[in-house]
């Protein structure tokens, strides 16, 4: 990173130490606390500092508070409920690359590397490593090439729909058939591209003063890319979608790469591709100089 003015400074707390100090007793041999200790802290700074933005964890719920997992692995997550995990990662004074432990899964949202001193009233929290999926074990980031914390707070935000897969889904994507109950055209609609395997949610949104019900459809293809189909359906007891609506593919450069546009009357549009797991990609939705954009992680 090329400016210490990038760096977040974290206060640890009297809680912080008091955690540290106990997880550290429990453990065998002084090595081992001392590794349990520093994990502690830097989950916590990293809990603090998400709880200050308002963003929810789940700290006891997470591997680094389990009395067993701690004493038996190198364990440093943060539970993001509906979001994650975050790997919390110490960095000592003069390593130069993130060290990630082999027991570390490369299933979360990736890693913060949490800076020590020979102080430990405070951390600095010096940016984030996305997780890279890959079967090879995780390898060490240099330092000087994290990405900025604002890059974390966009991961969290986005829509992880690896996660819906597994059948978690955040509240403000339903059922489609719930949200497309009140129109029985729509629900036949919708109803005539599910396929088996396939996972689905509807997110009512409002443009313009227009109800709006976008559709995500998920279809595995293989263990490495799924099918997206996304569509977007008129709301409440409407007929058609505004002409003139449009929907904007993004690729994870920003590079606009599809869309479509409804004519006088639609009462759907689509776009449908393929992504890799890990790949990130962003929709806006526009009609007349308002739109809403929506960031998906795979």
């Amino acid at each position: 990173m090329s400016s210490t003015s990038q760096y977040i400074s974290v206060p640890l707390d009297k809680n912080a130490h008091c955690y540290a100090e106990e997880f550290a007793a429990e453990q065998a041999t002084p090595e081992k606390g001392k590794q349990v200790y520093l994990n502690t802290l830097a989950v916590y700074a990293v809990h603090s500092y998400l709880k200050c933005l308002g963003i929810e964890t789940d700290l006891t719920g997470s591997d680094s508070w389990h009395p067993g997992l701690r004493a038996l692995l190198n364990v440093a997550d943060l539970v993001l409920p509906n979001v994650g995990k975050l790997e919390c990662r110490p960095v000592l004074p003069g390593e130069r690359t993130l060290k990630i432990p082999l027991e570390v899964t490369q299933d979360g949202l990736g890693y913060v590397a949490v800076e020590f001193h020979d102080s430990l009233n405070s951390v600095q929290l010096l940016g984030f490593a996305p997780t890279m999926t890959s079967d090879e074990p995780p390898e060490e980031p240099d330092l000087e090439q994290l990405q900025s914390l604002v890059t974390l707070i966009e991961t969290i935000h986005m829509v992880n729909l690896r996660q819906w897969l597994e059948g978690i889904f955040k509240q403000n994507w339903q059922a489609p058939e719930l949200v497309l109950a009140g129109n029985s055209k729509r629900t036949l609609n919708f109803k005539s591209i599910q396929i088996n395997n396939s996972t689905s949610r509807a997110k009512v949104m409002t443009l313009a003063g227009h109800p709006l019900v976008l559709v995500v459809q998920l279809t595995p293809k293989n263990t490495e890319e799924i099918n997206i189909r996304l569509r977007l359906y008129p709301g409440n007891n409407v007929s058609y979608l505004p002409q003139d609506l449009q929907i904007i593919l993004f690729d994870q450069a920003g590079t606009a790469c599809m869309e479509a546009q409804t004519r006088s009357t639609n009462d759907c549009i689509q776009l449908e591709f393929g992504c890799q797991l890990g790949e990130k990609f962003s929709i806006n939705v526009i009609l007349k100089k308002t739109s809403l954009t929506e960031k998906f992680v795979i």
